[in-house]
């Protein structure tokens, strides 16, 4: 498959501090495209198919998180990654873009050698995705992806890693204790909202009654929900 099928757009207010990086996409993928202004960016992606978008956090006068949740809501036919980028490293920054419904966060963006890697990683799951029809539920734990009756889903790694791990034992009720101790290696995760806010998530793709709650038990995933 040659480059000159991929799609890559950056929205970034000022791409200056990113030229060694751009310079080197466009050097490896043919059809790079970068805006700085949001009336464009938008009026390409509504007309333009794209496969990954990269969106600078700190985008003004809308930030990537505003960016990001208009993206979903114009439901658009190609369905890009969505990958946010920023030098903040806080759980935080990367927990609202998350829960925005990106599909990223990263912080080495200025660093062309493994954006590179990173760019065709991200393409090989479009081939993933486009090639996932017709398989029962499979489990992709490289590229977090999970095909259910042919429908790829993706989900953010650790949303993955909680699903996989009530997936994978369907008979069993782990507590959040548990689960922050499989997942995150910190059972204190457990006192937070962290673990709910990814149930949430979870149930958003699947439905209510993929993930069944006990009270003093703990989560169990229905096998009959998911087929």
């Amino acid at each position: 498959m040659g480059n000159k099928l991929y799609s890559i757009i950056f929205f970034d207010n000022s791409i200056s501090k990113m030229f060694k990086t751009i310079d080197l996409i466009q050097n490896t993928y043919s059809n790079v495209f970068i805006f700085n202004q949001e009336k464009e960016f938008f009026d390409f992606i509504e007309h333009e198919t794209s496969d990954i978008i990269f969106l600078n956090l700190d985008l003004f006068p809308n930030d990537a998180i505003l960016i990001t949740k208009e993206i979903k809501l114009r439901n658009l036919n190609s369905k890009p990654f969505i990958v946010i980028y920023s030098d903040k490293q806080d759980d935080f920054a990367q927990e609202i873009a998350f829960n925005s419904g990106a599909d990223s966060f990263i912080n080495f963006h200025l660093k062309p050698g493994v954006m590179i890697l990173f760019l065709k990683n991200l393409l090989r799951r479009r081939v993933k995705i486009k090639a996932g029809g017709g398989k029962e539920v499979v489990l992709d734990d490289e590229q977090f992806l999970i095909f259910n009756k042919g429908v790829p889903i993706q989900l953010p790694r650790k949303e993955f890693k909680v699903f996989e791990l009530l997936y994978n034992t369907p008979d069993k009720f782990f507590s959040k204790t548990e689960i922050a101790g499989l997942i995150w290696q910190d059972e204190s995760v457990a006192n937070k909202r962290t673990i709910d806010v990814h149930i949430y998530n979870i149930r958003q793709f699947f439905g209510k009654r993929i993930i069944q709650s006990q009270k003093g038990k703990g989560y169990r995933i229905n096998k009959k929900v998911i087929g």
